[in-house]
């Protein structure tokens, strides 16, 4: 369900949240392939995906308008998600950033 997984993230579940107010951005990640997975000690990732979202303002008060739409039917799930097995958390900068 990978492809579908995908087509929904990009072409559905990023522009539904877009639509939510506070929410800014969002960039979508690929994990790529690296020995230093594969060393003594090294752990394989958990994930294949990253998604960072940019918001501004409340994150509680952001994450309480998504659920709203998820549960109007406002946004739309897919069977294709993992949920369980996604993680999420919301960050702060520490600074600005940092360029060459």
């Amino acid at each position: 369900m990978e492809d579908e997984y995908n087509e929904w993230y990009d072409n559905v579940h990023i522009p539904e949240l877009l639509a939510i107010p506070g929410m800014l951005s969002a960039t979508r990640y690929d994990l790529r392939d690296a020995e230093v997975y594969r060393v003594e000690g090294g752990m394989p990732q958990e994930h294949r995906y990253l998604t960072i979202y940019e918001m501004e303002g409340d994150a509680d008060a952001i994450l309480a308008k998504i659920m709203e739409g998820v549960a109007s039917g406002e946004i739309v799930m897919s069977d294709s998600l993992d949920l369980p097995s996604s993680r999420m958390s919301f960050w702060n900068a520490r600074g600005p950033k940092v360029n060459e």
